[in-house]
């Protein structure tokens, strides 16, 4: 690609750790905040990935920036770490803004309902206008949303909770993939498992980044079958069968230090090399930015 060409969408973490926020001395070079993730697009058109904690500073950046277009907000699930920032996301409280958000984690209470639980008392004092600059819609499996030029595609994960993995794509086709929580339980290989597994490889063929969650180290994940959450090394595992072309790990568990991290991505780029891979991995810190070419 020539370099006076922008790349199809520029993807920044402004959120990567999960379960709760975790700030402090240890969490500095991979940061603390719950999580958040921005797709702009090349024709500046903007879709957000979960509002945890991360989204703060997000909303802060477009104020000041003043970014006036309307913004896409595409919830994985309604799980606190995933929702906690959106009453302090500064465009809501801009006049004129609009906020388009979904979710369709199959909850029996209304997407419409549990947001405004969080926008209003007891959780959130009232704002006067908040409601008018949102648009909000429950989101059917098998219907993709578009933002601007740009198509999310949404896919059942292994969470408590009914999340999703989404997949982002251009007219060119995939940009990005985005699985937060997500089991891929290879430690337990039930006919079910390995065919929902197949499926979600399919679904997710040849994507250029995968952003996944990467909770656990190998050795605990036996003690946590069925809390929803993977492996470095599984999310790796994963990475190469969709032959993916960057992993970036993410969730990073909330008692992770930063040099533990940094353990687990070393891990993972041994199974890479052992395993005879050209795929590039990354652990997610908050303020990466990466390109989707």
């Amino acid at each position: 690609m020539s370099a006076s060409v922008p790349p199809r969408a520029r993807i920044r973490f402004w959120g990567t750790r999960g379960t709760c926020p975790s700030p402090g001395p240890r969490t500095v070079r991979y940061g603390g905040n719950t999580p958040c993730v921005e797709v702009r697009a090349r024709d500046g058109e903007i879709v957000i990935l979960d509002a945890g904690s991360g989204i703060r500073a997000l909303g802060a950046h477009l104020v000041s920036t003043a970014h006036d277009g309307p913004l896409h907000l595409f919830l994985t699930h309604r799980h606190s770490d995933h929702v906690l920032g959106l009453a302090h996301f500064a465009p809501l409280f801009t006049d004129g803004q609009r906020i388009r958000i979904c979710c369709g984690d199959g909850e029996a209470t209304s997407l419409h309902a549990f947001t405004t639980s969080i926008l209003t008392p007891p959780m959130f004092p009232y704002v006067d206008g908040v409601a008018t600059r949102l648009d909000i819609s429950e989101w059917d499996d098998c219907v993709a949303h578009s933002a601007g030029g740009m198509a999310v595609h949404r896919h059942v994960a292994r969470h408590p909770g009914e999340a999703a993995v989404f997949r982002l794509d251009d007219k060119t086709g995939p940009l990005m993939a985005y699985a937060p929580d997500n089991e891929l339980s290879y430690h337990r290989e039930t006919e079910a498992i390995i065919a929902w597994r197949r499926g979600l490889a399919r679904f997710l063929h040849r994507v250029p980044i995968l952003v996944h969650d990467a909770t656990y180290e190998e050795r605990e994940v036996s003690r946590h079958i069925g809390w929803g959450h993977s492996s470095n090394i599984e999310a790796t595992r994963f990475a190469l069968e969709c032959e993916a072309r960057t992993l970036v790990l993410f969730h990073h568990h909330p008692d992770r230090d930063d040099d533990a991290v940094e353990r687990m991505l070393d891990d993972c780029r041994t199974f890479v090399e052992r395993e005879g891979g050209s795929l590039r991995l990354l652990a997610a810190w908050e303020g990466l930015s990466l390109a989707a070419d």
